[in-house]
């Protein structure tokens, strides 16, 4: 479909917020945030453009997972029938239930499963003999809709994460994160991050997207939360049904929304690409300075952690998007893969990322949320509360910073929290 008539066509299909930004091409930036804020229906409904849904899900659209550009949380042990926010468990491909277990599903059709979880304390003491409680967690599936799970699944839970500052991203050249990657290795030291070479269509590609960097590129991204999610087909997933397999009959003959005007699928190119282009267009919180703390960058730099949280990269030239071109940028990540140790380690394996491999997490944007230190969601299961509990959960390959920073005195660690907030 011509885009002079797709535009229209989409302006008015989504409801606009208020006060949308306007970034690029404004029209199709508005249009594209409306898409991201989608509720979509299950087919069939007199607006085929809407519908969809499922017939199995997880989120009824985008900002379900993403409220504000933001990311998700756990759910609460202490509320049945609480299922989080952008919450999953992803599988290692179970016969029934597939990638990842989906909590709900439209009408006729029954839902999978419900998440449960529960928390150990396991109290953590200082030299200095300060103590902070971490909470190791441990997962089931209660309500099992399709039978028991296979005696080898594994299950690992996921949190969306905040999508600001992924256009910066995705512009970051292949070759750089390679080249950091060989910097790593070529120092000997006890850190040796790896890019996850991701093959799409015949093509291997770095990954960068996805806690175990999966997906190669930002549209790659969307599409398979789409397909996972949703339960919608876009060109690069174009099965209608998600995640359903073969042994879920009902749901793959369900209804389902694809449509010959919308090249055979639910989510068409069209579609696609708006919600690409406004989310390659939200700036991150932060990151597009250097740090202005030089103190709290030289206590990040000497316990260890800017040997994975690499401060910069610069991306590459790109005369059509000049917002994204060659502009050095501070995400604080190298987009490697690491071993992180057996306490974080899921057992679920992604291209070349192994059970106990996670891609090093971008820290900019927690300026936003430093006031809810102590009450934050981080790493890839929201398992840690603080800046604190992230890093004592570092292991593997980060067992050296991990002890650095437990050595310091008491006021370095806080300084060294700050700086971190500060990103």
């Amino acid at each position: 479909m011509r885009k002079s008539v797709v535009r229209p066509l989409l302006a008015a299909l989504v409801v606009l917020p208020l006060a949308a930004p306007v970034l690029a091409d404004g029209l199709d930036t508005r249009i594209g945030e409306g898409l991201f804020r989608r509720m979509w229906v299950a087919a069939p409904t007199a607006t085929q453009a809407a519908d969809g849904l499922g017939p199995l899900y997880n989120a009824r659209g985008c900002a379900a997972c993403h409220p504000k550009g933001g990311g998700g949380r756990p759910p609460d042990p202490a509320v049945a029938s609480d299922q989080g926010v952008g919450f999953a468990l992803k599988m290692n491909d179970d016969p029934v239930y597939g990638r990842q277990l989906q909590t709900n599903a439209i009408p006729g059709h029954r839902a999978e499963g419900r998440p449960t979880i529960r928390y150990r304390d396991e109290p953590v003491r200082f030299p200095d003999g300060e103590r902070v409680t971490l909470r190791r967690p441990s997962y089931g599936v209660a309500d099992l809709g399709y039978g028991p799970l296979a005696a080898e699944t594994v299950l690992s839970p996921r949190l969306a994460p905040r999508v600001h500052g992924m256009g910066l991203l995705d512009a970051i050249p292949d070759a750089a994160i390679e080249a950091e990657a060989e910097r790593q290795r070529a120092s000997g030291g006890p850190v040796a991050g790896r890019p996850n070479r991701v093959v799409v269509d015949g093509v291997a590609r770095v990954g960068r997207f996805g806690w175990k960097a999966a997906n190669p590129t930002l549209d790659r991204q969307n599409a398979e939360a789409f397909s996972l999610d949703i339960g919608m087909s876009t060109p690069a997933f174009r099965d209608p049904w998600g995640d359903c397999t073969a042994a879920q009959t009902a749901c793959r003959a369900g209804p389902h929304g694809d449509s010959k005007q919308f090249e055979g699928l639910e989510i068409p190119s069209s579609v696609i690409g708006l919600i690409d282009g406004f989310l390659r267009d939200l700036p991150p919180d932060g990151g597009l300075e250097p740090p202005k703390d030089a103190e709290g960058a030289a206590l990040f730099a000497s316990v260890g952690c800017a040997s994975c949280h690499r401060p910069s990269y610069t991306t590459a030239a790109d005369p059509t998007r000049p917002a994204l071109s060659e502009r050095t940028i501070f995400p604080h990540s190298d987009l490697l893969l690491h071993d992180m140790g057996d306490g974080l380690a899921d057992g679920v394996a992604a291209f070349e990322a192994r059970g106990r491999d996670w891609r090093t997490t971008p820290l900019w944007g927690l300026n936003r949320l430093a006031a809810q230190d102590g009450r934050l969601t981080l790493l890839h299961d929201g398992r840690a509360r603080s800046v604190a509990e992230a890093i004592l959960w570092h292991g593997g390959e980060a067992e050296s910073a991990r002890r650095s920073y437990m050595e310091l005195p008491r006021e370095a660690r806080k300084r060294l929290v700050r700086y971190v907030l500060g990103l």
